[in-house]
């Protein structure tokens, strides 16, 4: 039972990540267009990338708490992280403070 929810887990955090990047680089590089929502593509891809990385994020903390901790993980979180912090910088710039 444990073998298979590592196995679940590893492959719903692949899935996660690549469906996450494919997806939300489509959105961000279609063509804007303007409109009633300008952009909307854009900021969506950012949130697709996001929630992707956030749920592989949480599959492998799941994959390292059943006691499994391969050094290729921790190579994967680490590398996770810098685009996590880089996206949820460039969420947090566009932000206006409230005043």
């Amino acid at each position: 039972m444990r073998s298979l929810a590592l196995a679940v887990c590893a492959v719903l955090s692949v899935l996660a990540l690549s469906g996450g990047i494919l997806l939300g680089a489509f959105l961000i590089m279609s063509p804007s267009g303007g409109g009633f929502f300008p952009n909307l593509g854009s900021v969506l891809g950012l949130l697709v990338l996001a929630a992707g990385n956030l749920v592989s994020s949480v599959c492998n903390g799941i994959y390292w708490g059943f006691g499994k901790r391969p050094r290729w993980l921790g190579m994967v979180t680490l590398a996770q992280s810098l685009p996590t912090l880089l996206i949820t910088g460039l969420i947090m710039s566009g932000m206006e403070p409230m005043s």
